[in-house]
């Protein structure tokens, strides 16, 4: 298979690195003269030894001129020390500066993608970008950028003074050099394919990870742990034979190079030490031709650093850029207006992308301002789609779904998703504290105005029982509190926001009819002018809606007031009986929130 794409596409991710790299010109500017400095002032020390141990041989010394030299080597080394503390300051600085803006560029990106982009992307993966792959840019704004710089200007300057020398001995102990810049070509595409895999199956293994430790309580509940840990050994086995397989080719390519490198100090000790045996060179000549021999070794060896930190670098970006480069498949309008909370939707049809199964087919109602519309079906009717339309978390076809009698299509997102106040059927709350969490999304909130928000959902009498009352962490997702607290501290969310149009998707479930009934008092009394949405498999949950739409696989198949609906003895009638028994028989078993 040929590789050009890959080199391509290799030159256009260095591009974009070495682009983020300018940006900060000025510190990349004032690091790299700290680093000529520091080269410089190395390149004096080698002339300092020669004059020592010329004088030495020649037996014309003092011990003043020993202690002055070696003042001058004490001199040098301090400002070596200078020098190296500020490029290290300027330069790491800026990659570190380079981390951030890209932490948050791909941070921010990922919000703007829509649901179904989420649907298809792994959690782990996500995370591996957002650590591996940064971190490898970071490495390759960073330490790589100045190693090929000191390489370069380090190499220049040690031929030049090698040549002052004797240019002859040069060309001779710079013989090994090209076989260098061979091996570099030939390895460099090795490495960035190797480093490749080992993100993939970091990928994979942080995946693993992530879904393991979401549903520890699953695993301990079926006692699988022993199942989970031979599934997790696989991948960490896959990434460490991934790291390995890289460290091989890394660790051939390291010390050949080194090996050709240090290859020139022994045509050095052949030829030099014959020419300073018939009095050609001086000893003092030989010492510092053996100084920046050695100062030309190190810039040969960093070019397999900075070959495969730039490689590393190139294969991140590209990775980072194939995500940061996707555009949101749902895309912003053009209309500012905030639109009223008047919904209506006509004939709307759907299927998720990338599948042909119609999951809503000609659905079609009106609901005015400050009206209560209630849903109610089977699972899987399609309830939870239907909203996530209206709110455009999945683009609904264009001439379907209107709000404030404008096509959401045409609304500013921030606009539209801004009216809705959503509790979904799955309880989200962040690893917060209960005051936190209810006042997350309205900023923050006096503390009774997150009470009287806790009171109207019924759960202050609750968070009183707890030690830190609203200053209780919840933990990650809410653990430590029951489904039933998780849904209504939700609730309490969602009001907070003084929402235009609220949803409630299933999200009383949790709870008993008793407190299900007071807690829609509360809500009904609080959000007399607002415009509701009720999901709910529970007749009782919608029956005081202004209407109802009853949904079976994907089709409103019927439609009025609770009292409309049981009078046509259907579906909905047959749902009301079968709750009602179940009803009487929770009441006769005893039953509350989980």
């Amino acid at each position: 298979m040929s590789r050009a794409p890959d080199k391509k596409a290799d030159r256009t991710s260095l591009k974009l690195i070495y682009g983020r790299i300018l940006k900060h010109k000025k510190a990349l500017f004032l690091g790299i003269i700290a680093l000529v400095g520091v080269d410089g002032l190395q390149l004096v020390v080698p002339l300092i030894f020669r004059k020592v141990i010329d004088a030495l041989a020649s037996g014309d010394v003092t011990s003043g001129f020993i202690w002055k030299m070696g003042l001058a080597v004490v001199a040098v080394s301090l400002g070596m020390a200078v020098c190296r503390f500020f490029w290290r300051w300027f330069i790491v600085g800026a990659s570190h500066r380079i981390d951030r803006d890209l932490r948050s560029e791909f941070y921010t990106h990922l919000q703007t993608l829509p649901a179904d982009y989420f649907d298809k992307t792994k959690v782990g993966d996500v995370m591996a970008h957002a650590t591996n792959d940064i971190n490898a840019v970071r490495m390759a704004c960073g330490m790589a950028t100045i190693a090929s710089f000191d390489a370069i200007f380090m190499s220049a300057a040690s031929i030049v003074m090698l040549i002052t020398i004797d240019w002859k001995l040069t060309l001779v102990t710079m013989i090994p050099l090209p076989l260098i810049a061979l091996m570099v070509t030939r390895f460099s595409g090795m490495i960035h394919d190797r480093f490749d895999k080992v993100q993939m199956a970091f990928s994979e293994l942080s995946e693993k990870a992530q879904e393991a430790f979401s549903g520890i309580r699953v695993v301990k509940a079926y006692g699988d742990e022993e199942s989970e840990n031979g599934l997790f050994d696989v991948k960490a086995k896959l990434n460490m034979d991934q790291n390995i397989h890289l460290a091989r080719i890394w660790g051939f390519f390291q010390p050949l190079v080194a090996t050709l490198a240090l290859a020139g100090n022994a045509i050095l000790l052949a030829a030099g030490g014959r020419m300073v045996i018939g009095g050609s060179m001086s000893l003092g000549q030989f010492v510092a031709f053996s100084s920046y021999l050695a100062m030309l070794t190190w810039p040969m060896m960093a070019i397999g650093f900075v070959v495969n930190m730039l490689q590393r670098g190139a294969a991140s970006m590209a990775r980072l850029m194939r995500i940061i480069d996707t555009v949101p498949s749902i895309s912003d309008g053009g209309d500012p207006a905030v639109p009223e909370p008047l919904i209506e939707v006509r004939n709307l049809t759907f299927a998720y992308p990338e599948t042909d199964t119609n999951v809503l087919e000609e659905v079609g109602f009106t609901l005015d301002s400050g009206r209560t519309l209630g849903i109610v079906g089977r699972t899987g009717s399609g309830k939870t789609t239907l909203v996530e339309l209206l709110m455009r978390l999945y683009d609904p076809p264009r001439g379907t779904v209107f709000v404030g009698g404008r096509d959401v299509a045409d609304l500013k997102l921030h606009n539209l998703r801004g009216l809705f106040g959503y509790v979904p059927q799955e309880t989200f709350l962040f690893a917060m504290t209960i005051g936190e969490n209810i006042s997350f999304g309205a900023g923050p909130l006096p503390a009774e105005r997150i009470r009287e928000l806790a009171e109207t959902v019924d759960i202050s009498t609750e968070i009183d029982g707890f030690p830190q009352g609203l200053d209780t962490m919840v933990g990650e997702r809410g653990v430590t509190l029951s489904g039933g607290q998780k849904q209504r501290v939700a609730i309490a969310r969602a009001l907070a926001t003084n929402p235009g149009i609220l949803v409630l998707d299933d999200s009383l479930s949790a709870v008993d009819t008793e407190t299900e009934d007071v807690i829609l008092n509360a809500v009904k009394q609080r959000t007399r002018n607002i415009t509701t949405i009720i999901i709910s498999h529970r007749i009782s949950t919608v029956q005081h809606a202004d209407q109802v739409l009853v949904m079976e696989h994907g089709r409103i198949v019927e439609k009025g007031t609770h009292e409309q609906l049981l009078s046509r003895d259907g579906f909905y009638t047959e749902l009301y009986r079968m709750q009602q028994l179940e009803a009487e028989a929770q009441k006769t078993s005893g039953g509350g929130d989980n």
